[in-house]
């Protein structure tokens, strides 16, 4: 929040985007990375345009594909700053630089605990999300 005012009191014209997941994705990842069911990673209701918008710097959401070209155009036309909240697939993993084997023992282990908790679901989405596109 302390950067975005920042931005606001100096006027500086940067464009910063948030790749919005709805979740705290990287500590989510290291989570499932380490075996662990995630938890505690969910955001409620994160609209960081709005958030810009109400301390007065200009705010662009971004809800689908089909608004990326006009939305970027539009927040790169401003001459002040701007935040883009780009809304994108919470089951789309960001990959680290480099996958350890650790990590992928870590992994399957939590795909067997999600299985086991009832949230087989979870796992249907994030494989079609990340393999099958």
């Amino acid at each position: 929040m302390g950067d975005l005012l920042s931005l606001k009191q100096l006027k500086l014209p940067l464009k910063v985007i948030v790749f919005n997941n709805g979740a705290l994705g990287f500590i989510e990842l290291e989570q499932k990375s380490s075996g662990f069911v995630d938890t505690g990673t969910s955001l409620e209701n994160p609209d960081f345009a709005a958030i810009a918008t109400a301390i007065g710097i200009k705010g662009v959401r971004i809800a689908g594909p089909e608004d990326v070209d006009s939305k970027m155009a539009e927040a790169f036309a401003h001459p002040g700053p701007v935040v883009i909240d780009a809304v994108v697939n919470r089951m789309e993993l960001e990959m680290p630089p480099k996958i350890t084997l650790e990590m992928a023992k870590g992994f399957t282990l939590y795909i067997m605990k999600a299985v086991m908790n009832g949230c087989a679901d979870e796992v249907v989405e994030l494989a079609k999300s990340n393999l099958l596109r």
